[in-house]
């Protein structure tokens, strides 16, 4: 899976968002605002191909979580982004 590599974090009012673009002149802009773990996972992620165990091996090098917990947040993450069509 890969993150669209059309969208970029953003820095708005000090926090950090994507941006996604509606899909007609009607949908208008919507705003993904990321927690500091998930702006990590993108920022780490985005560009390159990915799987759920490149992700959990990022936040079980970087935070002190147990690959367990990591896999459920990792699975959550992914079915969130899969859910505003952020994962091509």
């Amino acid at each position: 899976m890969k993150i669209d590599p059309k969208l970029k974090i953003r820095t708005v009012v000090g926090e950090a968002v994507v941006l996604l673009p509606g899909k007609d002149a009607k949908d208008m802009t919507k705003v993904l605002a990321l927690n500091p773990t998930s702006q990590f996972l993108w920022e780490n992620l985005s560009g390159k191909e990915f799987t759920i165990d490149d992700a959990v091996t990022l936040l079980v090098d970087n935070y002190d979580v147990s690959k367990e917990q990591a896999t459920e947040d990792v699975e959550k993450w992914i079915a969130q982004l899969r859910e505003i069509a952020v994962i091509e």
